[in-house]
Formats: C-alpha cells, sequence, structure tokens
C-alpha cells in the first residue's frame, strides 16, 4: 500500500541558474543573490541582511522599535510555509539619511541559507 503524504507548496520558485536563499527550516525559497544590497546590517538577535525585494514572506503588524539608528515603524515578516519570523520590514523612517532602508526587507542571517546554483554549464 502506497501511503499519500501532503508536499509542501511555496507561493513562488526562484530560477535554478541564480545563487538564492532559502529558509533554513522548510527550504522555501526567499530571495536572489542578485536582490542582495547589504550584509552590514545588525539586529537584536545578530546579523541580518538586506534585500531589495523577497518573495515567499507574509508580514505582521506595524509597531514602533527603537533600533540602533533610532526609532522606526516597523513589522516582522515570516515564512509563508512553516511560519517561522525570518526578519523585519521598515514600513516608514523618521531619519533622511536612512532613507535607502524604507521598504526594503531584512532577513536574519541565522534564519536564511544560501545555496549555490548546481548547474553543470
Amino acid at each position: 500500500m502506497v501511503k499519500m503524504t501532503r508536499s509542501k507548496t511555496f507561493q513562488a520558485y526562484l530560477p535554478s541558474c541564480h545563487r538564492t536563499y532559502s529558509c533554513i527550516h522548510c527550504r522555501a525559497h526567499l530571495a536572489n543573490h542578485d536582490e542582495l544590497i547589504s550584509k552590514s546590517f545588525q539586529g537584536s538577535q545578530g546579523r541580518a541582511y538586506l534585500f531589495n525585494s523577497v518573495v515567499n514572506v507574509g508580514c505582521g503588524p506595524a509597531e514602533e522599535r527603537v533600533l540602533l539608528t533610532g526609532l522606526h515603524a516597523v513589522a516582522d515578516i515570516y515564512c509563508e510555509n512553516c511560519k517561522t519570523t525570518l526578519g523585519w520590514k521598515y514600513v516608514s523612517i523618521v531619519c533622511q539619511a536612512c532613507s535607502l532602508i524604507e521598504r526594503n526587507m531584512h532577513l536574519k542571517a541565522a534564519r536564511s541559507i544560501k545555496k549555490e546554483s548546481t548547474s553543470l554549464n
């Protein structure tokens, strides 16, 4: 007798020709390496990466938090597949010098993995 199992489904698959970042728990695709803006951010729980865009994430409610650069309105982002909190996004920023990071996503380095392309070309 064959046992039927429910497979994991993701909203978006990123092209296999690129290096990708994935959820460390369920391996759902999160971002292409080409969307990486910076690796120099520090979160309360360690290093974080700034991405221009990500896929397969949901967004929690916005709240004000005091971060290293001051008071900001941020929202946690989580994996749509396994609901693991992956990082945060800035909703609004008061500091003019920080406007680059507004509307971009931060993924905690410890919650994502980088996968190199396995193409033989």
